[in-house]
């Protein structure tokens, strides 16, 4: 991997291509010095096809949105020549759940090895500090970044539910912790981080269902990076 200088992207700032990413561009319209703050701990970095972008069992605090490219997830490095787990595409994020979780990574990413260059942002992620750490990333900005982490996870565990709403695992995804209570609070951020952790033990619960059962397991495989 290398990381890109702007020089090297025509007619692109670094503005730009994070005014592509929804939650950079959210982030912008209700505080723009976050944005601008945040913006000092983002890289962008470039991967031939077939490099590995994240290695299964290393500790990374970054995460990262794919800005082109596609991405192939798998269980582990030495198993980047069989059936992926996932693909990401363009616009994604991956990584986040690893770094709120603070757990090592539990799958490799690989530049598309049949694809072109692929280029992301990559964010060091100890900006955020801890949880309610305030003094350089504020309230309401993690919270807009854990609601979104959490939504998309939401997302793709309603998806496993719908293809198997039986499974003993979509019977758990109830006891997921939902918030109720008043927004934009330490109450509310302390439960998105709860969230985060209830779901990413679902999704390797998930994991290894398909990694067991493969193609029986009736599910399309997901990733908790």
């Amino acid at each position: 991997m290398r990381t890109l200088a702007l020089s090297d992207i025509p007619a692109v700032s670094l503005d730009d291509l994070l005014s592509g990413i929804s939650f950079f561009r959210e982030l912008r319209e209700v505080d723009p010095k976050q944005a601008d703050f945040l913006a000092t701990y983002a890289r962008i970095m470039a991967a031939e096809p077939g490099e590995i972008i994240i290695h299964h069992g290393e500790n990374d605090p970054a995460f990262y949105f794919l800005l082109r490219g596609q991405l192939l997830v798998y269980p582990d490095d030495h198993s980047t020549q069989g059936k992926p787990l996932n693909v990401i595409t363009p616009g994604h994020i991956f990584g986040a759940l690893a770094m709120i979780c603070h757990v090592d990574r539990t799958a490799s990413i690989v530049a598309d090895p049949s694809g072109g260059d692929v280029k992301f942002v990559a964010i060091d992620g100890s900006a955020f500090g801890e949880l309610k750490d305030y003094s350089r990333i504020r309230r309401h900005t993690k919270i807009l970044f854990y609601r979104m982490v959490v939504a998309n996870t939401r997302w793709k565990l309603e998806v496993y539910r719908m293809q198997q709403p039986n499974h003993v695992i979509s019977r758990d995804m109830r006891k997921v912790e939902l918030y109720r209570g008043e927004p934009n609070t330490d109450e509310e951020l302390e439960s998105l981080a709860r969230q985060a952790q209830q779901m990413t033990v679902l999704l390797m619960r998930w994991n290894t269902v398909f990694q067991d059962e493969g193609s029986d397991s009736g599910v399309s495989p997901i990733h908790t990076e």
